[in-house]
């Protein structure tokens, strides 16, 4: 039997303090997740905000740790449907 397994990312919801060590002032960080269906193969890494600058700076990051993309057709800016 086939099965569809679709990539996906986003930001998971939660976020996680990072302490500056100079000043011990602690900020909340997003974290972006990345993961390529049929293998489970994750990317993820923390980011300051989920503006438009952060989102695509996680994405060109993405392309570069997975090696390229996925072959699909976009329908969206969001989503990705396995061709």
């Amino acid at each position: 039997m086939r099965q569809e397994h679709a990539a996906g990312d986003n930001y998971s919801g939660k976020k996680i303090p990072i302490v500056d060590r100079k000043t011990g002032e602690i900020r909340e960080a997003e974290i972006f997740v990345a993961v390529l269906g049929a293998s489970s193969y994750t990317f993820a890494e923390a980011t300051w905000t989920q503006t438009l600058p952060d989102w695509i700076g996680s994405h060109v990051r993405m392309f570069r740790f997975f090696h390229g993309v996925p072959r699909c057709g976009f329908r969206g800016w969001r989503a990705c449907i396995p061709i």
